[in-house]
């Protein structure tokens, strides 16, 4: 997973990322978790959960 992560970065020539990648999320994260009105979850497929408050 990591190897792929990085072969797309290397792919992008060093670019920041500057909007949202859909592709990039896609490649990354195995599902979205809604916790309640104002927080989420995110299920990385590396194995990390990330807890977010919109």
């Amino acid at each position: 997973m990591i190897e792929e992560f990085t072969a797309y970065l290397d792919a992008r020539d060093g670019k920041l990322l500057d909007k949202f990648d859909g592709d990039l999320f896609r490649k990354l994260v195995e599902k979205v978790r809604v916790e309640s009105m104002v927080e989420v979850e995110f299920v990385f497929k590396a194995g990390l959960e990330l807890r977010e408050i919109l």
